[in-house]
């Protein structure tokens, strides 16, 4: 792995987290994110890159991806990540005019010890999903339906649905846990942590629109890391830079440690889940 995918700590647990989901390789050039069985997962079958795309690399770029991922009609997207300098805004006009979204993510880190307690909801209660029925797994798709773009589009529905079942495989091989936030037994929250040696990555922090700004999240987070965190060195979180959950994620103690720029073709399909 190259030194600066190495070193942006968003990146790296992103390609370990998908070697245990899909496949990942390296050319040289790219890091290559395959995911065969879900075509249409598109933070799943993807280039990372060592250093930003320039307007002038768009074709080679595209032809690259058809080359190492696909080609309609089985992959109907084209999608691209590397790291990020901090502050940089990119020129990218060559490719939003063609169609794609562009987006940044801060990477944010805390050592488990840095998290600081705040103010809770004392009517959550967190706890681990129940391995035992399919209804936590149930609501989990629900919200995390609701967050898509278009919930009632099929392939958004097959995109949650893999990222249950990979979820779910990388839990059963004891590579982490999910836990939930419940209010009188209804799921208002839940939030994946897995592990790679002494890092532990949050995925898909959500709480339920309904439940938003009502300490939830906070609750949610601040538990988990007292209870599931142990000893792990750094503790890692990526998010949307236009998303308001970063001044949570801050005011709890994570710091941005990084940057990551992205495209995506076509833009509807390919909103990032961020953490």
């Amino acid at each position: 792995m190259h030194r600066q995918l190495q070193e942006n700590l968003g990146l790296a647990t992103d390609l370990l987290l998908h070697a245990q989901i899909g496949s990942v390789s390296h050319d040289g050039r790219y890091a290559i994110m395959r995911t065969a069985q879900a075509p249409e997962y598109f933070s799943g079958n993807m280039l990372v890159l060592d250093a930003p795309p320039g307007n002038d690399e768009r074709e080679r770029l595209e032809e690259d991806f058809a080359r190492l991922i696909g080609t309609p009609p089985r992959m109907l997207h084209r999608s691209f990540a590397w790291p990020e300098a901090e502050g940089a805004v990119r020129d990218l006009d060559a490719y939003v005019s063609r169609g794609y979204e562009a987006a940044a993510f801060t990477v944010l880190a805390a050592d488990r010890n840095a998290v600081r307690s705040l103010e809770v909801n004392e009517a959550v209660e967190v706890r681990l999903f129940n391995g035992d029925t399919e209804r936590d797994w149930d609501d989990w798709l629900r919200m995390s339906l609701a967050e898509m773009p278009d919930p009632e589009n099929e392939v958004s529905r097959r995109c949650v649905e893999f990222q249950r079942s990979a979820y779910r495989g990388l839990i059963e091989r004891q590579w982490g846990n999910w836990w939930g936030a419940f209010i009188d037994g209804e799921m208002v929250g839940s939030l994946g942590l897995f592990f790679f040696g002494r890092i532990g990555r949050f995925q898909s922090i959500m709480t339920r629109e309904d439940q938003r700004n009502k300490r939830v999240c906070r609750t949610l987070l601040m538990e988990v890391v007292k209870r599931a965190a142990a000893a792990r060195d750094r503790l890692v979180i990526v998010a949307d830079e236009q998303h308001h959950a970063i001044r949570l994620y801050e005011s709890l103690g994570f710091t941005p440690q990084a940057r990551i720029g992205s495209l995506c073709q076509p833009s509807l399909a390919c909103q990032r889940q961020a953490d």
